[in-house]
């Protein structure tokens, strides 16, 4: 006798449904989220029967399932991943859908389970250092995001106070300027400190243009003699930003260090690499986001999971493709980002880009549709395990 067994996941516990082969609740229980408690439920589950006989879903994988995902494959279970987006969309097909509670989708989960177990994902164990890179590759973007505020916010506050350096200093994310920024962030700090002195501050602290930013800093001084208003608070935010900036820039360098060593040891890596438009961080990325290619079957449905295949909308007499709309937005992002890259660095990209627009294209879509090449280009790379090689020039 077959089992079916949905977990609805929780932070502080989960809700266990066991459904028999008629799609009948055998077992319907709340299970705290504490390896005890996960133990004992899976013991329970264990004496059903053979593990070839039952198979497990899971609506959440890498967040606060890890425990109970980790505890799972550890015992062997057959585990599948059931997006909770998809649950939520297929409870309204169900008696009661409009009602949402966590018995009722953990069994919507086992139910979904026994009807399509084969078109679900394959939820299995990973190694330690592809997790790493995932952590790191996501702990990175956080970084690059809170830097990009931080940044908006200190030249907003430095307006306020000291426009004409503002005006002066175009890139306030180098870390010349921002030494500059955190030493003069006044008119009357930079006449008081001087040309001179304030030059040797910037070099003593690796700054590499110091005495033209040095330069720059006092001009502006000396065409601005009033002081704005609050300029003194203003002024000290302006230097603990510039400081917060340039502390966070070296912790992403450090990252980015790691994340080089990590995508090394990785065997896809070189490989991925290789490709024009494929730096280390959209590499790490990528392979933070496909531990293993072939699950996708085929390059056309690679490219509709990453949501860069056009969609098909057909219904009656009315027939037409669209962009797609959905699909994993770091896989997206990673291919146009790389196909946008491509354009700049590689004569190839760059000519078929320039014949889709040829043929009316817009920018956007040209980059898509080279996205949508380089997907072919890359599942054949990691198929055959080569680096990419141009090809050679037709006679």
């Amino acid at each position: 006798m077959k089992h079916w067994i949905g977990f609805d996941v929780g932070k502080r516990f989960h809700w266990l449904c066991v459904l028999d082969e008629e799609g009948l609740v055998l077992l319907s229980r709340r299970v705290d989220a504490t390896e005890e408690r996960l133990e004992a439920a899976c013991s329970e589950i264990a004496a059903l029967g053979n593990a070839e006989d039952r198979m497990i879903g899971i609506d959440l994988v890498g967040g606060t399932d890890t425990l109970l995902e980790t505890i799972l494959l550890e015992r062997g279970e057959r585990v599948r991943y059931i997006p909770g987006t998809a649950v939520n969309k297929v409870r309204d097909a169900y008696s009661g859908g409009e009602h949402k509670s966590d018995p009722k989708d953990a069994f919507v989960i086992a139910d979904q389970l026994r009807l399509r177990w084969r078109s679900l994902r394959e939820v299995r164990v990973r190694e330690e250092n592809a997790l790493e890179l995932k952590t790191l590759v996501s702990y990175r973007k956080d970084l690059v995001q809170d830097q990009r505020r931080r940044v908006c916010r200190l030249r907003e506050l430095l307006s306020q106070v000291f426009p004409g350096l503002e005006a002066a200093l175009p890139d306030l994310a180098e870390k010349g300027a921002l030494l500059t920024v955190a030493k003069v962030a006044r008119p009357s700090d930079a006449r008081k400190l001087g040309k001179s002195r304030l030059t040797r501050w910037l070099k003593s602290r690796g700054s590499r243009k110091s005495e033209a930013l040095a330069e720059r800093a006092l001009v502006a001084a000396k065409a601005q003699h009033r002081e704005l208003p609050a300029a003194r608070v203003k002024a000290a935010l302006v230097s603990e930003i510039a400081w917060e900036i340039i502390r966070t820039k070296e912790r992403i360098a450090e990252l980015e260090r790691r994340l080089e060593e990590l995508v090394e040891t990785d065997p896809k890596g070189e490989i991925v690499r290789s490709m024009p438009g494929m730096g280390l961080v959209l590499t790490a990325e990528f392979l933070a986001e496909v531990d293993e290619i072939g699950r996708y079957g085929s390059p056309d449905r690679f490219a509709a999971a990453a949501g860069i295949a056009p969609v098909l909308r057909a219904s009656g007499s009315l027939s037409y493709q669209r962009r797609a709309k959905k699909g994993n937005r770091a896989l997206k992002r990673v291919f146009y980002q790389s196909a946008y890259c491509a354009i700049g660095h590689h004569q190839k990209s760059r000519d078929y880009y320039r014949r889709k627009r040829a043929e009316g294209k817009a920018h956007h879509q040209a980059v898509i549709a080279l996205a949508r090449r380089r997907v072919n280009v890359l599942w054949a790379m990691l198929r055959d395990g080569a680096t990419y090689q141009e090809a050679p020039l037709a006679a």
